[in-house]
């Protein structure tokens, strides 16, 4: 106990000049707070999120640059922003994902005043903008930029049948795969059925188009640039690619992976 007593005074008598400055700046850091989806969905407590943001993880973030309504060009240049005063706070931000909620979400309702998510419950609306539904994608970029891919669509889309028929056809052209590839069908296998079985892969190919048009419907997607290196973003991810309504003539069926249809989307 007495060495205990001393260790404190000892403590206690050091000056805050002698302490660790980096040390105490690494053990304060903060990436995430004590907050619920749920706390993303109304504008009540926008002031405060905000606050918590900029005072913790972006201090030198100036809250009076946030903006109002979808601004892809004003939003990616406060991206930019955040990333160069802390790229591993933006990560964390970007990447933050509370039940329901994607990646990019968090990171939108921060930056734009009149933002609030959807929730898990709000089918293909994950956030509106000024009373204005978007749905939110975060997705691997083409090499030249002008297709998105790498991401899915909602549960509501039935796509059971058509995987059922693509594999059906993979297996046809003796293409064996187990476990978890069982319900995969890759790229270099679609090539191949499109050589062996052109009608009915355009007949699969047509049904997904038509499905995912209308999950898509009129409600504008914003894009999020997801390519990563591992599990970190590539220098240019974390931002907006593009903010459109899908047109049926932008879809393409990507591949088949785990049962799911993936689409690549022309941006």
């Amino acid at each position: 106990m007495k060495k205990f007593r001393g260790y404190i005074s000892e403590m206690a008598a050091t000056p805050v000049s002698a302490l660790d400055s980096e040390f105490i700046a690494k053990a304060t850091k903060v990436k995430s707070f004590n907050l619920k989806a749920s706390d993303f969905e109304s504008l009540k407590h926008k002031a405060e999120i905000q606050h918590l943001y900029a005072t913790y993880m972006f201090k030198e973030f100036d809250l009076d640059k946030t903006i109002k309504g979808m601004n892809m060009s004003k939003i990616n240049t406060l991206i930019d922003q955040l990333k160069n005063m802390n790229r591993s706070n933006f990560e964390a931000l970007y990447d933050y994902q509370p039940k329901g909620v994607g990646p990019g979400e968090a990171l939108l309702y921060f930056l734009i005043d009149d933002a609030v998510l959807g929730g898990g419950g709000s089918a293909g609306v994950d956030i509106k903008i000024g009373g204005q539904n978007f749905e939110v994608k975060a997705a691997q970029v083409s090499g030249d930029g002008k297709t998105v891919y790498g991401f899915k669509l909602g549960g509501t889309v039935d796509v059971t049948n058509m995987v059922n028929k693509a594999v059906e056809m993979k297996k046809e052209l003796g293409f064996v795969t187990q476990g978890k590839g069982t319900n995969e069908v890759n790229k270099t296998q679609i090539a191949a059925i499109k050589k062996k079985f052109p009608k009915e892969w355009a007949a699969i190919e047509k049904e997904y188009r038509d499905k995912a048009h209308k999950y898509f419907g009129s409600t504008p997607v914003i894009f999020f640039n997801n390519n990563r290196s591992g599990k970190k973003l590539t220098r240019a991810a974390g931002n907006i690619i593009a903010s459109k309504v899908v047109k049926k003539t932008d879809i393409e069926l990507e591949t088949i992976s785990q049962g799911v249809i993936k689409p690549r989307v022309k941006i």
